[in-house]
């Protein structure tokens, strides 16, 4: 007797099938004719899915039905979608209540399978139901952050839109974006209004196209990224790489993309702007797309600024009075060493004199002996030096301390005593933060750490700056903050005053600081002196030029807090 391939070999089969459906699915992408190739791809997934069954290959049938869905929202056929999607958050439920499945198991499977809850979001927004559709973006942002944080859990907290108005005021907005396997979707809540606001088109297809355009976006912008970091080898190759040097461009193809003009139109009277981002869009410079109108603070949900909020309502004293805890250039192994960040330190510990500031440096920047600081009653944590991003791991992601040794983002979420802290700067180089890889659930990185602590503000960088424009701008970000400015505002005056600094202004700058310098320090006053003989040569029209106006230097520093 002749047995049949779906027979004996049921799991090839119905790959193949899931197979033949996608090149059925892309085809019709973009081809006039996309409905042709769209019901042969229904009819593939179909044929999957008959071997592929929930009973044998419940994984692989969850894995068939994602595809088999985004064919028919994109054939608009929205009960069928929604229908598809009861089934597998019913299948999904059952595997993770299986008996012997351990938690960091259930925890990996809820993750992989995140698109299911996402979903909701898409069809809340097709029904017209933006009520709906936020609190169910922010409950699912919410238990991706604690399964990524706190490990599994089946227990779901949910902000009423109600709640999530306690953060807005007549001149404050939220941007709230939304990314599942199908579609971009974008909320904006004013204050006081009945409901989100959806700027442009929430057509469908119209968010799925401009879903697959950020999708192609992200692609070139992480692999020029990587170029620029693993080929070029000096200051001037870098210059030359593609990722730098076409940054203003990129930055407006994905303003094009995620629409911002529309979202602008929407935000007239709006100074103070929160961005919640989602997945990919945790890793680009958001702020950098928009007007210089507006002063710009990140979130990573709602949930995390309202307890901030209340967390900043306890603290009274003035943040320019409290005490700063500053680990300056650890000698770290296997990391460049920052000429800048001595000035930088120096400055900033200087202008923190009362009460006195408590600075750990070079080899003493031990993990234990960090550790044990962070503990002390210090409200400031400034860290100059080097940190790493483990997309594989987001716990094992790092900040670079002395020698090999590294204080990661899993023990900073067991220190005791972070509550007290109202701003953390890291200004370090996020060296990894870039990858090929994508977020299918959630961002967790060392900002998530401090803020899960209860710190109130994290000023951060989204990737590797030069030291002296970082240092440059923290300087002036805490000279703000000692003049009474938030650390909104004041991150926001210094990346403004950067971007405008001249060489000669630059000039003035390093001739105040090199007198002060010991007169047999190394290698910090050979290094000033020959900066300042290069800006002493150049003609007076090059004096006027404002060396760091590119966003590469200035758009990657955030804030993120309330």
């Amino acid at each position: 007797m002749k047995h049949c391939p779906q027979d004996t070999h049921p799991e090839s089969w119905g790959e193949l099938h899931q197979s033949i459906g996608n090149a059925h699915y892309f085809q019709g992408r973009g081809n006039s004719n996309a409905r042709y190739f769209w019901h042969k791809a229904v009819n593939s997934y179909e044929m999957a899915l008959q071997t592929l069954t929930a009973t044998d290959f419940p994984e692989l049938h969850l894995e068939v039905l994602q595809d088999l869905i985004r064919v028919q929202l994109d054939l608009q056929e929205t009960a069928e979608a929604t229908e598809l999607q009861r089934q597998g958050t019913d299948l999904l439920r059952r595997l993770l209540n299986e008996p012997n499945r351990s938690d960091q198991s259930k925890k990996q499977l809820a993750l992989k399978f995140a698109w299911i809850q996402q979903l909701t979001v898409d069809l809340a927004v097709q029904s017209g139901d933006l009520l709906q559709a936020i609190e169910l973006a922010e409950e699912g942002k919410n238990t991706c952050l604690r399964w990524l944080l706190d490990g599994w859990s089946d227990e779901s907290s949910s902000l009423s839109y109600s709640e999530m108005q306690q953060l807005l005021n007549p001149s404050t907005a939220i941007v709230y974006w939304h990314l599942s396997s199908y579609a971009l979707h974008t909320f904006i809540l004013k204050h006081n209004a009945r409901s989100p606001i959806v700027p442009g088109e929430t057509e469908f297809l119209t968010q799925a196209r401009r879903l697959q355009d950020f999708e192609n976006w992200v692609k070139n912008w992480n692999q020029q990224y990587t170029d620029y970091r693993d080929k070029a080898k000096d200051e001037q190759s870098h210059k030359n790489q593609a990722w730098r040097q076409l940054m203003p461009d990129k930055f407006e193809e994905l303003k094009n993309i995620l629409n911002i003009s529309a979202i602008q139109e929407e935000l007239k009277g709006i100074t103070n702007l929160i961005l919640i981002p989602h997945r990919d869009l945790h890793r680009l410079p958001l702020h950098a797309i928009f007007t210089d109108n507006f002063t710009i603070t990140y979130l990573p949900s709602a949930q995390i600024g309202i307890t901030l909020q209340s967390l900043k309502q306890t603290n009274l004293r003035a943040i320019a009075e409290l005490p700063l805890l500053s680990v300056e250039y650890p000698d770290s192994e296997g990391f460049p060493i920052l000429p800048h960040a001595e000035i930088e330190s120096a400055a900033i510990t200087q202008l923190f004199q009362n009460p006195t500031p408590k600075g750990i440096s070079g080899e003493a920047a031990t993990n234990t002996t960090l550790k044990a600081a962070l503990k002390d009653s210090y409200s400031i944590f400034h860290f100059t030096g080097h940190s790493t991003y483990n997309f594989d791991n987001p716990k094992q992601s790092a900040l670079a301390l002395s020698g090999k040794e590294f204080l990661t983002l899993e023990e900073i979420c067991n220190i005791e005593n972070l509550r007290g802290y109202q701003l953390v700067s890291l200004s370090s180089c996020e060296t990894a933060i870039t990858s090929n890889q994508t977020i299918t659930a959630e961002y967790v990185g060392l900002v998530s750490a401090f803020l899960y602590q209860g710190v109130t503000d994290v000023v951060s960088t989204l990737w590797t700056v030069t030291d002296d424009a970082s240092s440059f701008l923290m300087i002036y970000f805490y000279w703000q903050i000692k003049k009474g400015k938030s650390p909104a505002v004041a991150l926001n005056k210094a990346t403004k005053w950067l971007r405008n600094l001249t060489f000669s202004q630059l000039e003035r700058i390093y001739r105040v600081i090199l007198p002060k310098l010991p007169s047999d320090e190394k290698p910090l006053r050979p290094f000033i002196r020959r900066k300042l003989n290069q800006i002493s040569q150049m003609e007076l029209s090059e004096k006027k030029q404002q060396p760091f106006q590119h966003p590469y230097y200035w758009a990657a520093f955030t804030i993120t807090g309330k």
